[in-house]
């Protein structure tokens, strides 16, 4: 009965042992991937930045500036009125969509992701200490079967 209770003790340790690897596990993988959580909402916000820029661009286009460049297309190449006006809208707005385009390449570079590498190193090696462990004990219980002892009859 004394071997019962020391098996169950050693039992209670292992779960204990193994519940805090695996909390520390899940800590580690926590602070892993935050760092990377932050930069995909900073690359998040990039892109409705780019979105709200690509809007106010579309906004502006309709009103001053394209007005103001149409204005001068009229008077460097002697264009009617429609065409410097269709002129000038163009390239404001190939102007800010450009705007836009730079800041969704920004955003875009802040969304790539590397993974917990150090969380599956630190899981594979804990995995390879619990079956070097595993292996350990089946030898030692091998090696006292081939002596002939049997270990609850020494109690």
């Amino acid at each position: 009965m004394a071997d019962q209770t020391d098996i169950a003790e050693v039992i209670k340790n292992i779960q204990a042992d193994v519940t805090a690897i695996v909390r520390g596990e899940l800590e580690l993988a926590k602070a892993e991937l935050m760092p990377q959580a932050k930069a995909a909402g900073i690359g998040a916000g990039l892109f409705t930045v780019a979105a709200v820029v690509g809007l106010t661009g579309l906004t502006v286009l309709l009103l001053g500036l394209s007005f103001w460049l149409s204005f001068g297309f009229q008077t460097w190449f002697h264009l009617d009125l429609l065409p410097s006006l269709a002129w000038g809208f163009a390239t404001i707005a190939v102007l800010f969509f450009l705007v836009a385009g730079a800041l969704a390449l920004v955003g875009k570079n802040q969304l790539k992701f590397t993974g917990a590498k150090e969380t599956a190193a630190s899981a594979d090696a804990t995995v390879a200490a619990v079956k070097g462990a595993v292996e350990l004990g089946l030898e030692d219980v091998e090696a006292l079967s081939l002596t002939g002892r049997r270990p609850e009859l020494e109690a």
